[in-house]
């Protein structure tokens, strides 16, 4: 079965009215179900314990076996095909520079879904980024910057499970970007949701069931 992930309520929220999802429980994370096509749906919460918390609860307790992470992230790169709006597939996701507890190496994620989508990598950090510097050191690692995937991504990795993660920008996180995120957040949510919605309900290959 395939696991939908969100890492918060308001990213989820389009998706789930969107399936049809009914809850399931509240814990330890907000679990919802997909008749047709048979999802499980979960919000992690945010940040990377919550993420991967939230992974491995999926595969070892709801029998999983194929991920798919979706939410909103800043666009570090200037390049302008990263516009606000614009949904993108991740082909690797890193955790920055190399240190303590930080894989130098980033990983892999499953790009045989969404081929439609433009691709691009990802950096996860720990703290929001809306700092016009930190955007700068960061982009080297990540054209897009979230506080979870590449640790969702790294802990399927683990189990053998693939993961998909599919990213809306909100921002382009820098200084002041906070009110542009808000201002974005329930409209990227959406798209994402149609976009995620439409390739689930017309799986003529079977590719989520496995």
């Amino acid at each position: 079965m395939t696991g939908i992930l969100f890492a918060s309520s308001r990213e989820a929220q389009p998706f789930i009215v969107m399936s049809g999802a009914s809850t399931v429980s509240d814990f330890p994370f907000p679990l919802y179900a997909v008749q047709s096509p048979r999802l499980t749906v979960a919000i992690s919460g945010m940040g990377k314990v919550a993420a991967a918390l939230a992974v491995q609860y999926l595969i070892r307790e709801q029998g999983i076996r194929r991920i798919v992470f979706g939410g909103t992230c800043g666009a570090l790169t200037d390049d302008p095909l990263f516009q606000t709006g614009r949904i993108f597939r991740i082909i690797q996701a890193s955790e920055g520079a190399a240190g303590p507890g930080i894989p130098g190496a980033p990983v892999a994620c499953d790009t045989t879904l969404w081929a439609q989508l433009p691709s691009a990598t990802l950096v996860t950090v720990e703290r929001p980024v809306f700092d016009g510097q930190r955007r700068q050191d960061l982009v080297e690692f990540g054209d897009l910057v979230d506080m979870e995937g590449a640790v969702a991504a790294r802990v399927a990795a683990m189990y053998g499970v693939p993961c998909t993660i599919l990213k809306g920008v909100t921002d382009f996180a820098g200084d002041g970007q906070r009110q542009l995120l808000q201002e974005n957040l329930a409209e990227v949510s959406l798209a994402l949701a149609n976009i995620l919605w439409k390739e689930l309900l017309h799986d003529a290959s079977g590719r989520f069931k496995a």
